[in-house]
């Protein structure tokens, strides 16, 4: 598991990040993508049988339309699909919409329909200055969480019963945003020292020295049993 930073995560684009379940996708992989939205995830991996699951009633006509194979209706946390059913299940952007009961029960279905060996992928914000400018956000949820509640190495604190015990955290991967060295200073435009502060932290991103700060997250988790 990498936690080295790649300036290739210096991005809001999703497609970089739906890169990641590519090693563990072939022809026969049976694929949920929760919150499915216009299909981007199953239309990057260029399948048109994915499971697509969306709670948005045009979306899952437009889906239908786009001759998608597998195209489902529902609303979290309920899944509407047979227990161990899927090797993999990918989630982008969408835990941070749920209010932490629906995030629980919802993990617990997402857990109840993958297959023992199978992998769940999630993609989702941290908290960042922005992060409350979208008015259907709820709350973030990082990675953490899901260690307390998925992984048999975490000794995290909980407030909910253990869903599952034996996943393993496989990659753990984070989007950046490039700031300002004195993005978050004040500067007192009347005091040589302020001045004097603010010049040398210019000349150092004139030299290149940049400043990048955790936005996001995806990550892989394996369930071995």
């Amino acid at each position: 598991m990498g936690n080295r930073m790649n300036l290739k995560y210096v991005t809001h684009k999703r497609e970089v990040f739906f890169e990641v379940a590519t090693k563990y996708i072939n022809d026969t992989t049976v694929v949920l993508d929760v919150g499915a939205g216009k299909g981007d995830f199953s239309n990057f991996h260029k399948s048109s049988d994915f499971y697509l699951l969306d709670g948005n009633e045009e979306t899952v006509a437009f889906l239908k339309e786009k001759q998608h194979k597998n195209v489902y209706s529902g609303m979290l946390p309920q899944l509407p699909f047979e227990s161990n059913f899927f090797d993999v299940i990918h989630c982008s952007h969408v835990v941070e919409h749920l209010y932490p009961e629906q995030f629980y029960e919802t993990l617990k279905e997402m857990n109840r329909c993958l297959k023992a060996g199978g992998v769940l992928i999630i993609s989702a914000p941290l908290f960042w200055d922005d992060f409350y400018n979208d008015l259907s956000h709820i709350r973030p949820y990082p990675p953490v969480i899901f260690k307390n509640y998925l992984c048999t190495n975490s000794n995290g604190p909980r407030t909910r019963v253990v869903i599952d015990s034996s996943y393993e955290m496989l990659e753990e991967i984070y989007r950046y945003k490039k700031e300002k060295f004195f993005a978050d200073l004040t500067i007192n435009s009347t005091s040589f020292l302020s001045k004097l502060v603010l010049k040398i932290l210019s000349g150092f991103e004139r030299m290149g020295l940049k400043f990048y700060k955790k936005t996001g997250y995806t990550i892989v988790l394996k369930k071995k049993h």
